[in-house]
């Protein structure tokens, strides 16, 4: 896990309108949401070589409950941001919003956007 160190107010003062924040998030959601389902598929795909005890079933069906969730708050936050165009512009302050976030990506999204760089690369494992 990429944990980021806190930022002090003025190195991460950059302000983004509301508008940004709530597209920034939805992405971050999506992608979560492509992940949580790229690797259900990986665990059906192998499910039959080795059963699983009733306990990782259970396991299973809190990831899939997690990527339900996920999906639903993506949608919600999409919708929310088409209800109240007239707020999209307001400025939000990235290092107020991102206060105890500890993922650096997340902040990095926050304040670049989707084109904000990866903190894992194609073939790189990263483990608890």
């Amino acid at each position: 896990m990429d944990v980021a160190h806190p930022l002090s107010h003025v190195v991460g003062g950059t302000e983004r309108s509301v508008s940004d924040v709530m597209d920034h998030l939805v992405g971050l959601l999506d992608e979560t949401c492509q992940d949580f389902m790229g690797v259900q598929r990986v665990v059906g795909e192998n499910m039959s070589a080795a059963p699983l005890s009733d306990a990782d079933v259970q396991v299973l069906q809190k990831l899939d409950s997690a990527t339900q969730t996920v999906e639903a708050v993506s949608t919600i936050l999409k919708n929310l941001a088409v209800c109240y165009t007239p707020c999209a512009e307001q400025r939000l302050d990235v290092a107020a919003l991102s206060h105890g976030v500890k993922l650096s990506h997340v902040i990095d999204v926050l304040r670049n956007g989707a084109q904000a760089s990866t903190s894992c690369h194609p073939g790189e494992v990263d483990l608890f």
